[in-house]
């Protein structure tokens, strides 16, 4: 959910007050664990231990002496195991590898830290006049691990973080620092841009960017139908358009931004984290009566108050997420996406009243990166989310099989449970890659269970 507390904005704060007898319970965070874990605390902790590496020359050492698998750790926002090994690994921190580097305002590009994280980099880029093309709509991840999982923001004509890659240095299986661009290795671009740091631990990335620019945010509520029917429409009428529908509602909530050079309006405060909670309340009172459910809200949405905000681009476009979930996110082929949002949608509201998070729908344009799941054309994005403390199998047994059946391409990483063969099926030069990367490290030192699994089990 995104910037504002729904219940409160429309006016039901009070109703979920009188039905529990109190105000909606607080936002709940999994317990710590010993050990690194992800976000949302899905994965065990991991026994492996965490380096902080501070030059090229210490990363470089610490990946030849490492008996176990090293993997590069970002801001563990992701769900797929890709950080997690055994008691001989290392899991590597990249926060010494930061900052805008260069810049090349001609081009428009600029060489940054791969370990900066997207929300830092974002201001400071702003100071030279330039700004990522698109976003997420979270920014705490780090810019080698948004692009290495080829993390995308909505746009019909805007891809996916990882195309927007013109270089990069790496230091590789063997401890050599590697070089990636149009001036060296330019034929591996498109094996480097997504490779889920399999072919090496990044240390920086030329990016191309655009203008700083300004952008013009509308968020309304539509009725879901009608939503679905004018989807295509929006994509093309607007820079962004997104949507998440709402469950047990019939509602979705409608997120356009267009660029304009209006002057900035003031920023409502952002109240998402609690009006995931009040979605929750609701649910916790009134799961067993959807119909219930859904009559109350429909009518409060009804005159909820349509938003309009002009700001930064980057300031718009991501917003925090504070209420830990599970998130599954399949890319679809666009002509199929929408019918497999309605099968889910259905299902999900005939068996599973305990959902309460909305559904997020969005749509990527296509890119040439190996792994990217946007390779050869564009595809529309359906991820659903559980809470945290809730259980997610049915995520699984139940809603997986309807992406697969509708040919979908998952989230590297988000919730999936794809084999090494099912992956290879999925990507034309998935080959290609696998040689690439036995190529740049031969001893298969970053490859923990999980990513030997796909690349070493599939062939």
């Amino acid at each position: 959910m995104q910037r504002r507390q729904i219940l409160k904005a429309l006016g039901l704060s009070a109703l979920v007050s009188s039905v529990s007898g109190g105000s909606a319970p607080a936002a709940s965070a999994p317990k710590a664990a010993a050990g690194w874990q992800n976000w949302s605390k899905s994965l065990a902790p991991s026994k492996a231990r965490v380096e902080t590496p501070q030059t090229t020359e210490e990363l470089s050492r610490l990946i030849q002496t490492t008996k176990g698998a090293v993997r590069p750790v970002g801001s563990g926002h992701s769900w797929t195991p890709l950080v997690p090994s055994d008691g001989d690994g290392k899991i590597l921190r990249l926060d010494a590898f930061d900052g805008v580097r260069s810049v090349d305002m001609a081009k428009q590009t600029a060489w940054l830290g791969a370990g900066a994280r997207l929300k830092d980099l974002s201001p400071a880029l702003a100071e030279t006049g330039l700004a990522f093309r698109n976003l997420g709509d979270i920014d705490v991840q780090s810019l080698a691990g948004a692009t290495s999982t080829a993390t995308h923001g909505t746009g019909k004509n805007l891809p996916c973080l990882a195309a927007e890659i013109k270089g990069l240095k790496l230091v590789s299986g063997t401890g050599d620092e590697i070089e990636i661009s149009a001036k060296s290795n330019a034929d591996l671009l498109g094996a480097a841009q997504v490779a889920l740091g399999s072919l090496g631990v990044l240390t920086e990335m030329e990016m191309q960017l655009v203008p700083r620019h300004k952008l013009h945010r509308r968020v309304r509520f539509m009725p879901y139908t009608q939503v679905l029917t004018e989807a295509e429409t929006m994509w093309q009428a607007h820079r962004n358009f997104e949507f998440f529908y709402i469950p047990f509602s019939g509602t979705a909530m409608v997120i356009t931004h267009d660029e304009t050079e209006a002057p900035d309006t003031p920023r409502l405060l952002d109240e998402s984290d609690d009006g995931v909670m009040q979605l929750k309340a609701l649910r916790d009172y009134l799961g067993w009566f959807p119909f219930l459910r859904k009559r109350l809200l429909g009518a409060a949405i009804a005159n909820a108050p349509e938003e309009n905000i002009i700001g930064e681009s980057w300031q718009l476009l991501a917003s925090e997420r504070n209420v830990h979930f599970n998130e599954m996110e399949y890319h679809l082929p666009p002509e199929v996406a929408l019918e497999a949002l309605e099968e889910v949608r259905d299902l999900i509201e005939r068996e599973h009243p305990d959902v309460f998070f909305p559904f997020e729908c969005r749509m990527t344009a296509g890119d040439s990166a190996w792994l990217s799941p946007f390779n050869a054309g564009p595809r529309i994005s359906v991820a659903v989310h559980t809470h945290a403390p809730d259980a997610y199998d049915f995520l699984f047994t139940k809603i997986e099989p309807i992406f697969q059946r509708a040919g979908g391409r998952p989230h590297w990483g988000k919730l999936n449970s794809l084999t090494g063969p099912q992956v290879r099926a999925l990507y034309p030069k998935f080959d290609d890659f696998a040689k690439v990367r036995k190529q740049l490290d031969p001893q298969g030192r970053f490859l923990n269970p999980y990513l030997r699994s796909l690349f070493e089990r599939s062939l």
